[in-house]
């Protein structure tokens, strides 16, 4: 599967929210059952050079378990300062390698580290099963720049991006 841009908002949408999400570590992802009743919990993530989002997880969350019933997915980072939030929109898939597992993880112990300055990552203190790997594949990246001080109407606040599989 490759995951291709079908569009975007301007030619510089690509590298906008690309610097965007490469200068993040965490964001709030929301899933929901197989009932559509939704759950939302903080994570961190490294982006892919196709735009997916890696995480890591425990296999006994109720994170993990809306994934196992509705891959369907919307993650959020906010950055007060800038005044900018991405949305995305996409499908969640459980990534089965063991590499990747160990990544995401450590990627968990090293962001929590940095910013929070403490060794151990909220999942750790978990009794939640064992560690997976999952990606956030997009469908739709929408990053509105609530700071632009040229915006006058809705469609400048807004850079989008429009994926496909093929």
């Amino acid at each position: 599967m490759t995951l291709k841009i079908e569009s975007t908002t301007s030619p510089e949408s690509v590298d906008s929210v690309r610097r965007f999400l490469e200068s993040r570590y965490s964001g709030v992802l929301a899933t929901a059952d197989g009932a559509g009743i939704p759950h939302a919990a903080v994570v961190y993530f490294l982006l892919e050079d196709d735009f997916s989002l890696l995480f890591g997880t425990k296999t006994e969350t109720q994170k993990f378990k809306n994934i196992q019933e509705n891959n369907q997915a919307s993650f959020v980072i906010y950055d007060e300062a800038e005044q900018t939030t991405v949305q995305i929109t996409g499908r969640v898939e459980v990534v089965d390698d063991t590499e990747v597992r160990r990544k995401v993880v450590n990627n968990m112990f090293v962001a929590s580290a940095e910013r929070s300055q403490r060794e151990i990552p909220p999942a750790e203190k978990l009794i939640a099963g064992d560690y997976a790997a999952v990606r956030l594949v997009p469908m739709v990246i929408k990053m509105a720049v609530y700071a632009r001080p040229d915006s006058q109407e809705q469609g400048d606040l807004h850079e989008t991006l429009l994926f496909s599989e093929s």
